[in-house]
């Protein structure tokens, strides 16, 4: 009897999507955030759906050397919270997606998106002006990401609904569920919002303001970055305090992986490496090899032992771990490539690492794009400790590059590596896992090293299949906001 054919899914109408974001690439980016907001809008745009970024307008958003033409749209900046302040839409264009960037100096012309004394009432009052905008524009969806733009979905779902905004459905992006706009209660004022959301079911936590929770509360669909984030988020250890709300809204939790921009992060086209390579042609990559080890000045490499670290110095990352297990990678003949910047301390136990073993353990402050990608390019592993990681973009671009990644099994990690296929697993996070996870990836590499690199050159890390899951998802989520209308 000949199977029947997989029905492929209905087309899905172009729809008209807002994206509301602290970080867009390359306009302005800290981490990850940056880069999957412009991944995930480009993709969507590239499928045919009007895609438009609101975000503050950061100096470098409008200054920096990316920044492109803005021109002032005619309308006012929104509901914004305090008397007096005054702010105007700047629009422009990156590529295929339309940008408007919430223009009001005092709180938003500066060189960081974070910190600062008044950062609470920074995104309090970007959330304000990107729901009121979102009121005037009347999409089919509205996209926060993270607790930056959390009090949009919030703000959008009371103050806006009514009339035609009440048909706007909304989604919440939880890219990091660690970082949750908690404020001091205080703050509450400033939104605008009426007292009776100022209780645990809405954006109370603990006696403060928690912003995340405006999204959480409020949206018809949380999206997690994995799934196996968004299943960790509904356990104490990844909730951190709103794993309850997170359970009670399980119905509404889904999770989609990230993707990377693949046409610019290709090893075949890559000006920053020494030579090209591609799955037909692996030759460019030993030469990769070669060069980064003359670059950092190590010594000869044994096959299959140089390791590579890249990112953030951070517990979250685990470098902690790492740094820990560095004599005892040594001792098994590896050589490490270190690249990243944050934790002083962690950062100062790599130095020492470095200076004990000056020829094996070679360590870059500082962020450097083209020496992170040659040494996504030259190594024969990449070490990814991470203690928690709702996706993670480190393994994405080792894959990209050839690099076997070894990785903690956490959250999107577990999702988007396939042990001793497109990677390595480990499991627990300790200096002891650690080194024999590395070992086994020596060894598989040691057997089959060059079908283990062709296959990590083909594997597919682009944004086609996460961009087609979301396109499903928002044209779920318009469908149920046309029946509130």
């Amino acid at each position: 009897m000949t199977p029947a054919k997989r029905r492929s899914p209905p087309p899905v109408r172009p729809l008209r999507i807002v994206f509301a974001s602290a970080e867009l690439a390359p306009l302005v980016r800290t981490g990850g955030l940056g880069e999957a907001v412009a991944g995930l809008a480009s993709a969507l745009a590239a499928r045919g759906h009007a895609v438009t970024c609101l975000m503050p307008a950061w100096r470098t958003a409008t200054q920096g050397a990316d920044a492109p033409k803005l021109l002032e749209v005619a309308v006012a900046a929104g509901a914004l919270p305090g008397g007096g302040r005054a702010g105007r839409w700047l629009a422009g264009r990156l590529g295929g997606v339309a940008i408007e960037l919430c223009d009001l100096p005092e709180l938003f012309d500066r060189e960081s998106p974070y910190g600062g004394r008044d950062e609470g009432l920074r995104f309090v009052a970007f959330s304000r002006a990107a729901a009121a905008r979102c009121a005037e524009l009347v999409p089919d969806v509205l996209v926060a990401h993270d607790w930056h733009a959390a009090l949009a979905v919030c703000a959008l779902h009371t103050l806006y609904g009514v009339g035609p905004p009440r048909a706007i459905g909304s989604v919440q992006v939880v890219h990091n569920n660690a970082h949750q706009g908690r404020f001091p209660a205080a703050l509450f004022r400033e939104t605008g919002l009426p007292d009776e959301h100022f209780r645990p079911e809405g954006l109370e936590f603990h006696g403060d303001l928690c912003l995340l929770k405006g999204g959480l509360a409020w949206a018809d669909r949380v999206v997690a970055v994995s799934p196996s984030y968004a299943a960790e988020l509904t356990t104490p250890e990844f909730g951190v305090g709103l794993e309850g709300l997170y359970r009670y809204r399980a119905h509404r939790l889904v999770g989609i992986v990230n993707g990377i921009d693949v046409e610019r992060l290709d090893p075949a086209r890559d000006a920053a490496l020494p030579a090209r390579f591609d799955r037909k042609n692996l030759a460019g990559r030993q030469h990769c090899r070669e060069a980064v080890r003359d670059e950092l000045g190590l010594e000869a490499v044994r096959p299959r032992r140089l390791l590579a670290a890249v990112g953030r110095f951070a517990v979250q990352k685990g470098w902690d771990v790492l740094a820990e297990a560095i004599p005892a990678l040594i001792e098994r003949g590896f050589s490490l490539a270190l690249l990243g910047e944050g934790d002083p301390q962690i950062a100062e136990s790599l130095r020492a690492a470095a200076r004990r073993f000056p020829r094996r353990v070679a360590l870059r402050t500082g962020w450097d794009e083209g020496l992170a990608r040659r040494l996504y390019a030259g190594a024969d592993a990449v070490l990814v400790p991470s203690r928690f990681e709702p996706c993670g973009l480190v393994q994405l671009l080792a894959q990209r590059y050839g690099a076997l990644p070894v990785a903690h099994r956490v959250g999107g990690l577990q999702d988007t590596i396939r042990d001793e296929k497109t990677g390595v697993l480990f499991e627990p996070l300790s200096v002891e896992a650690l080194v024999a996870a590395a070992e086994r990836a020596a060894a598989l590499l040691a057997r089959d090293g060059a079908v283990l690199i062709r296959r990590l050159l083909g594997t597919d890390v682009s944004w086609r299949k996460p961009a087609a899951r979301w396109e499903r998802e928002l044209a779920a989520v318009a469908a149920e906001g046309a029946t509130r209308a």
